[in-house]
């Protein structure tokens, strides 16, 4: 198997894949009988599993190096000839929803493809082309500009990352520190922050009136792919979190700020809990430690970490000019998924790391699927893949951090699991607000923001009158920026996620059985329907939030 740096890149030939996919469109369309258009659709396979090797390539070269101009030019190609691309997917769609032999291909596909295609169709049209472009160039802005964010001490500047491994998280003073100069960093860049984003609110909205809805609220959950649930379902769940979520979470800090000894719990003292020092990773590179992580779990994460590692599909290290943030993406013609983390050595980074592992298992298991679509999930089934993935790598953790550490990285780690749901919860309401009043001002953005934040997170507290205390921590979750309405998904995910680390606490193999189950038949079935397979309860349950919420607490009161 070839290593991930010797992947051969080739700019796909937009007019011979139009002909390619149209031809096969044709065939399928003109399909007599159940099998010939069963191997009509098998046809486009190879075109498209190129056209998005080279797209993953392509994101992967770009992010590593946000400088580099080579890259920067492939993939402003990409931004400009990815509109034709997503007219093919959307003709194929129409096609597979209007065939005269789709109960029958339901029983190959499943009936989540279908329901996907009529939904996202929804959201495409080459009416839109222009304003998708200039979506995907304010993105690569974005990503450009946090990229390179750096600050100066003593007369030299460092990066986001440099600067994280600077801070002594056992002395109060030195996180203070950080804390004002990286929240300096960022205050430099404001002004194109709100630009970037402004621009981007209106161009949605242009997109979502042109097709005929109402707001992009709307239209982005048709972007998402969301079959089974819209937004009042959504707005329920969310409120659950405030009612039941928040009260908890709130008690939990204050108890953390009593035990501190603090007059205030300031947001730079949030991850010290009373231990003081957070975890620290023994010595060695990440991957490497982690092979004593996965090999023992089972041996489907075994073989899956050992191909990930002898090809070396990931790239961990931290540099000026790579985004800072993490993801996985499959590359289909190698059938191998890239993993991609700026890895800093901290708690979250660790968790991180796991967290897209889970991801790339997914792909893994998922790569004999004849058909890409199967291949994939809705995110908010993707999302319980990784998130599931950070607990199920629990009991393995000594390989990262010595007996006293593991039991500060388990302590943060179920805090921030709990506290994350009013924060999500949030962000999605901040979203909706934003999307379905476009006309807001940057200054009515942010003061949204910090009202939201009183009523989900009311322990927030910010000694500097910066960045963050303006109402600006929103600005630094990309997906606000560049996957609008994702966000929720983690949230629902980290609901499913607590539901498996506590099924794992009663019954591994069981668990494990679960989560197996859940990944492979992910693609197949809605999200209801895919829980119901996997034995967890739906976070759109009534009591399921509370439930979850009570557990947590119990174990953090059992830690300590």
């Amino acid at each position: 198997m070839i290593q991930f740096k010797n992947v051969p890149y080739l700019r796909p030939d937009m007019d011979a894949l139009e002909r390619e996919m149209r031809s096969g469109i044709r065939r399928f369309q003109q399909a007599d009988t159940a099998e010939q258009a069963y191997f009509a659709l098998q046809a486009m396979e190879y075109p498209r599993r190129y056209y998005m090797t080279m797209a993953t390539l392509c994101e992967a070269y770009n992010t590593m190096d946000t400088n580099d101009v080579h890259w920067a030019e492939e993939w402003a190609w990409f931004d400009q000839t990815r509109p034709r691309w997503d007219a093919l997917i959307t003709e194929l769609g129409e096609a597979l929803n209007h065939s005269p032999h789709k109960e029958t291909l339901k029983l190959h596909l499943g009936e989540e493809m279908f329901r996907r295609a009529e939904v996202t169709g929804k959201a495409f049209s080459t009416e839109i082309a222009k304003e998708l472009e200039e979506e995907s160039v304010l993105s690569a802005q974005y990503s450009k500009l946090c990229a390179n964010v750096t600050v100066e001490v003593e007369g030299k500047r460092y990066t986001m990352g440099e600067l994280s491994r600077m801070e002594d998280k056992s002395d109060r003073a030195s996180r203070e520190k950080i804390d004002f100069l990286r929240q300096n960093g960022y205050a430099e860049i404001t002004p194109e922050l709100d630009r970037i984003y402004d621009e981007l609110v209106h161009v949605r909205d242009r997109m979502a009136k042109k097709l005929g809805f109402q707001s992009y609220t709307d239209m982005g959950y048709c972007r998402q792919g969301r079959t089974g649930y819209g937004r009042e379902q959504v707005a329920a769940f969310r409120k659950a979190i405030e009612k039941g979520i928040t009260p908890v979470v709130n008690a939990l800090f204050e108890k953390q700020r009593q035990e501190l000894g603090y007059d205030v719990l300031w947001n730079f003292d949030e991850e010290v809990n009373a231990y003081g020092e957070g975890p620290k990773v023994k010595e060695g590179k990440i991957e490497e430690l982690f092979d004593s992580v996965f090999g023992p779990l089972s041996p489907e994460t075994r073989f899956y970490y050992q191909e990930l590692r002898r090809c070396e599909f990931y790239d961990l290290t931290e540099r000026k000019g790579k985004i800072r943030g993490a993801y996985s993406n499959y590359v289909p013609l190698y059938r191998m998924p890239f993993i991609f983390e700026t890895f800093d050595g901290s708690y979250g980074a660790v968790k991180t790391f796991s967290h897209e592992c889970g991801h790339g298992l997914h792909s893994f298991i998922k790569r004999g699927e004849p058909f890409i679509d199967n291949s994939d999930a809705s995110s908010d089934l993707c999302e319980i893949h990784s998130m599931a993935m950070e607990f199920f790598v629990w009991p393995y953790l000594d390989a990262i951090y010595s007996p006293e550490d593991l039991k500060k990285y388990k302590n943060l780690h179920m805090k921030s699991a709990l506290s994350f749901l009013p924060y999500g919860a949030a962000v999605d309401e901040f979203q909706t607000e934003v999307y379905d009043h476009p006309d807001m001002t940057p200054e009515e953005r942010c003061a949204l923001w910090r009202s939201l934040e009183a009523r989900y997170t009311p322990w927030k507290r910010y000694k500097n009158q910066g960045f963050m205390w303006q109402g600006r921590k929103w600005q630094l979750q990309t997906h606000v920026y560049k996957w609008p309405f994702y966000y929720i998904d983690y949230v629902l995910a980290q609901t499913c996620a607590l539901q498996y680390h506590f099924m794992d606490e009663e019954n591994h193999q069981q668990a494990w059985d679960s989560y197996m189950t859940l990944l492979r038949e992910s693609g197949y079935h809605s999200f209801d329907k895919t829980l119901e397979l996997t034995g967890l309860e739906s976070p759109f349950a009534k009591g399921v939030v509370e439930k979850v919420g009570e557990k947590a607490l119990k174990f953090l009161e059992r830690s300590v």
